[in-house]
């Protein structure tokens, strides 16, 4: 089973770390938020984040949501909660957004992190379905 807890954390810090760097702003605090995200990553990798009930529920969780059958409604359910965790993440609300992460396969879980990741780019045109939605 793929590990959620924290992940989106992790994720935040590591993108602000960058992107107080690519500004080439307070090298310390780039520095320390790099260190925050690599202590909440240890975390992760060593089990300490979830107790094993956690990690029960967490299984119960996506075993009960890829049990419904595939109908449009249970996209579109999926869709809209992979949206609400993306808003979560520029609310900075990561914990919210990792207790929807939970319920949902971890590919797509990926490639929402991955589209909030590509979208902070200033300079990038081409935005993803997520961003769109958002505005």
């Amino acid at each position: 089973m793929a590990r959620v807890a924290h992940r989106s954390r992790v994720h935040m810090l590591t993108v602000a770390a960058a992107r107080l760097e690519e500004a080439c702003s307070n090298p310390k605090l780039a520095a320390d938020l790099r260190e925050a995200a690599k202590a909440a990553a240890k975390k992760r990798a060593e089990g300490c984040d979830y107790s094993e009930e956690d990690q029960r529920r967490i299984e119960r969780q996506r075993t009960l949501f890829v049990t419904v059958p595939d109908t449009h409604a249970l996209g579109r359910l999926k869709d809209a909660m992979l949206q609400r965790a993306y808003d979560l993440m520029w609310d900075g609300d990561c914990l919210a957004c990792d207790a929807l992460a939970e319920f949902l396969p971890s590919a797509d879980v990926d490639r929402m992190f991955e589209a909030w990741h590509n979208d902070q780019d200033p300079k990038g045109d081409k935005k993803s379905k997520f961003y769109e939605a958002a505005e």
